[in-house]
Formats: structure tokens, sequence, C-alpha cells
């Protein structure tokens, strides 16, 4: 987690890359385990969460995974995979919605990035992540952008 547990660090991070718009919001989402179950999507979708950086141009992402076998997904637990980065340009992502995880729930959010490729990354992501400073004040950006 040392990796990503400062806006300075995620910072560079994405720069190191060249994932670094006019407008970048940096958060932490969860694989939405509820949408996103079974053997083939495990292989498919082979992260526990994203570190992401949406930007005026797309949005970019690395895998944070949780070693073993997680039952519960734990953010200080996960690991950063480097070589995983991923970029989807604007022009391939067909929908992004944001809606409440649950109907009294609005500190967790449900998101789903579907792309013309037929990929869709269903997450879920909580406003307030303790041991990410960064995350509310980003996330709370790109809710406001995308919610319906």
């Amino acid at each position: 987690m040392d990796e990503f547990n400062e806006l300075n660090k995620v910072i560079q991070l994405f720069d190191s890359v060249g994932c670094r718009g006019n407008e970048n919001n940096y958060f932490i989402a969860y694989k939405d385990m509820q949408k996103s179950s079974g053997f083939v999507n495990g292989m498919e979708y082979p992260y526990d969460a994203l570190l992401i950086n949406q930007t005026d141009t797309g949005i970019g992402f690395f895998y944070l995974k949780q070693p073993g076998i997680p039952f519960t997904l734990n953010i200080a637990k996960m690991n950063l995979d480097k070589n995983s980065y991923t970029f989807i340009p604007n022009s391939e992502i067909k929908n992004i919605t944001v809606k409440n995880a649950a109907l009294l729930n609005s500190k967790s959010k449900r998101i789903s990035i579907d792309t013309t490729t037929n990929k869709s990354h269903k997450l879920l992501a909580k406003i307030v992540e303790s041991t990410i400073p960064y995350q509310t004040e980003n996330f709370t950006r790109f809710i406001n952008k995308y919610s319906k």
C-alpha cells in the first residue's frame, strides 16, 4: 500500500506511464463481487481493486491485488501491480454510471464503466477511505460528473 497511500506518490506513478490530463481524479474502487463473479470473470478481470486516474482524455488504472484468498477486501493489505497499467480512451468508453450501492447507503457507490469493446468494469467505491487521504475529494468530483 505504500506505493499509493499518498497523492504525490499516485501522481508520480501515473506520470511515469504518461497518464496525466488537464483534469485528474485519483481514487480507488473495488471489484464489485456481486456483479463480477465466477472463474471466467476472475480471469478476465484479475484484480481486487483498481487505482484509477480519470482524466479529460480517458481513464487509466492499475490493478490492486490482495494476497491469498481474501474473505473481505482491505485496501491496506493490497499490492500494486505496476505492470498492469491500462488506459481506456474516451472514444472507447460507451457509458459510465455511478449509483448508490444500496437504497439507504450513500457512502458507497456502484460504478459501471462500459466500453465499445464490450468489456464492462463493475466497481464499488467508498466516498471516504480512511487510509487514502485523496479519495474523498477526487471521488466526489467523479461522482458529480457521472451521477444521474
